[in-house]
């Protein structure tokens, strides 16, 4: 993650923050940046595999 992103998130943050939240936004944000690289690397699996992994997990 960016610092220039990680700022972005600060200054959009109302007056009173919960440090938890904040904590839990970043992370979130950070870990769909990671991914969106992995998919930009070719890394990621088709809708098809998804689905296929997601009802084996599920029964």
């Amino acid at each position: 993650m960016k610092k220039i992103q990680i700022q972005q998130v600060v200054a959009d943050l109302p007056d009173t923050v919960d440090v938890d939240a904040l904590i839990e936004r970043l992370h979130l944000l950070d870990k769909i940046d990671q991914a969106e690289q992995q998919l930009a690397r070719g890394e990621g699996v088709s809708h098809e595999v998804a689905k296929q992994r997601l009802s084996q997990w599920l029964k």
